[in-house]
């Protein structure tokens, strides 16, 4: 559906259930998205049913495919939709660690955005990450996420509390960051 030259995102399908489980019960990748425990099959399995049903208006997700392999990498996604108010929550998560640093998230990272401000009339996308979540603090800036403030002490991981970076971007940020480039 959306094409970059590392990145397509596509749809998610029934068939992504072994991998999302795969990813999501894996502690390192889990420990970013702030999850403690392992999510069970039929957790997952309702959860992709949803996105087609009760979460069709709320949440897009779409699955993260490297072109190369064409294989499933990660997810990426708006959540919390407010068509009135023209705003959503993005997450992403790269699944695959190979792919980690790479630059694949940066680019789902910018196709989702222009996505969510050209076809979805956003106006503002907000995103949070951990504080020690360096790959992804990076990205959110090098996309033109600005820091908007921190939920401190928010999340306990790894045996400590840590904050919640929130970011956010606007339209008019995200135009006038095109003209730049």
């Amino acid at each position: 559906m959306l094409k970059g030259k590392k990145v397509f995102l596509r749809p998610v399908k029934k068939s992504d259930l072994s991998v999302f489980l795969k990813w999501f019960n894996d502690l390192e990748v889990i420990q970013y998205l702030g999850s403690i425990r392992p999510i069970t099959e039929i957790e997952e399995e309702r959860w992709i049913e949803e996105l087609g049903t009760i979460r069709k208006e709320s949440d897009i997700v779409f699955v993260i495919e490297a072109v190369n392999s064409k294989k499933p990498i990660g997810t990426c996604g708006f959540h919390h939709i407010d068509y009135k108010n023209q705003n959503a929550d993005f997450g992403i998560a790269i699944g695959e660690k190979r792919y980690w640093n790479k630059g694949y998230g940066t680019e789902a990272a910018e196709l989702m955005i222009n996505y969510g401000f050209t076809q979805l009339n956003l106006n503002r996308i907000s995103s949070a990450v951990f504080d020690f979540n360096e790959r992804s603090i990076k990205l959110h800036k090098k996309v033109g996420f600005q820091e908007e403030g921190r939920r401190r002490k928010y999340v306990f991981i790894n045996g400590r509390f840590h904050d919640s970076i929130l970011f956010g971007l606007l339209r008019e940020e995200w135009k006038e960051r095109r003209k730049i480039s």
